[in-house]
């Protein structure tokens, strides 16, 4: 079967306080947007690959053999949906051999969440091909121990998400947005960008509570006067180029620009049609992935 696998971007984020576990507690706007990877499942009964297919092993009796178009994916068990697909038989107590080809679309190494996404999407497809009627709460639940991203990716939509990411409120959005993405040549490290965040009084802090009335409100023109990340704070003075494309964006007509996640990408929202397609060509000419993509409410 094949599976839609939507990329993210942060509306809003802040990090309120570095907790004892030495994760950070967050505070976040979480919005689906319409780019997104293919993955392709197929599960056959036990013992269908042989060993010239070069496939690992997920159990003690199952196999799986992972296949990318993007050469900077590895095809390993170090693949975030190798442990997705190892989590959800290990749950389910199904032993079967999976086939997984993957379709990359969402920059990899961008915080677009696109390997969440991709772990997302073999939860519900594993769920749906073997028949075990698992509901998106409890996938959800069970995949948070593949990355903090996951639930929210299974969930789809708009959320305000809490504590590492894993408590999920959602979100009514019914505004349209018209989103230029931007993904420089260079990827971020998230672990690397929390280790080097010092909070403080000067620290940026997103005001989510009022994106949340904007959002609510259907406000797109206040909704982009309060769009902030925490995390831009770390990334931008690590790479200068990131302020470049956001002040390019700006000056190109965009209403707002903000870095999402951990970075490097930057999303524009435009609300004027003929700035945004100026935009994408100006945009698309200097970095490859550059995208037009809208926010998905309904998925």
């Amino acid at each position: 079967m094949e599976i839609k696998s939507y990329a993210k971007i942060n509306l809003g984020l802040d990090v309120i306080r570095k907790r004892e576990d030495n994760y950070h507690e967050l505070k976040m706007i979480m919005q689906t947007i319409s780019l997104y990877d293919i993955i392709k499942i197929d599960v056959f009964e036990n013992e269908h690959f042989n060993e010239e297919d070069n496939a690992f092993n997920l159990t003690q009796k199952s196999k799986i053999k992972i296949m990318c178009d993007n050469p900077f994916v590895p095809c390993d068990n170090t693949n975030i949906v190798f442990k997705a697909a190892k989590v959800f038989l290990e749950y389910t107590k199904k032993e079967r051999d999976i086939k997984i080809e993957i379709e990359k679309n969402i920059p990899i190494g961008a915080g677009l969440a696109g390997g969440s996404s991709n772990a997302a999407a073999i939860f519900e497809g594993l769920n749906n091909l073997l028949n075990t009627n698992l509901s998106k709460d409890e996938l959800a639940k069970i995949s948070l121990s593949v990355g903090a991203d996951v639930p929210f990716c299974i969930m789809k939509g708009c959320f305000i998400c809490e504590g590492i990411g894993d408590i999920l409120t959602p979100l009514k959005n019914d505004l349209k947005l018209n989103i230029l993405l931007v993904k420089p040549s260079f990827s971020v490290s998230t672990p690397t960008v929390y280790k080097n965040l010092k909070l403080s009084e000067n620290s940026t802090h997103a005001d989510i509570d009022k994106i949340i009335k904007n959002i609510k409100e259907n406000n797109v023109s206040d909704l982009c006067k309060n769009l902030k990340n925490t995390l831009e704070d770390v990334t931008l003075k690590m790479h200068p180029e990131i302020v470049n494309i956001k002040n390019e964006l700006i000056h190109l007509g965009a209403d707002a620009s903000l870095m999402s996640g951990s970075g490097p990408s930057v999303f524009a929202i435009f609300t004027n049609e003929d700035k945004i397609k100026n935009a994408y060509k100006i945009m698309k000419s200097k970095y490859d992935e550059t995208f037009l993509t809208t926010n998905l409410n309904n998925v």
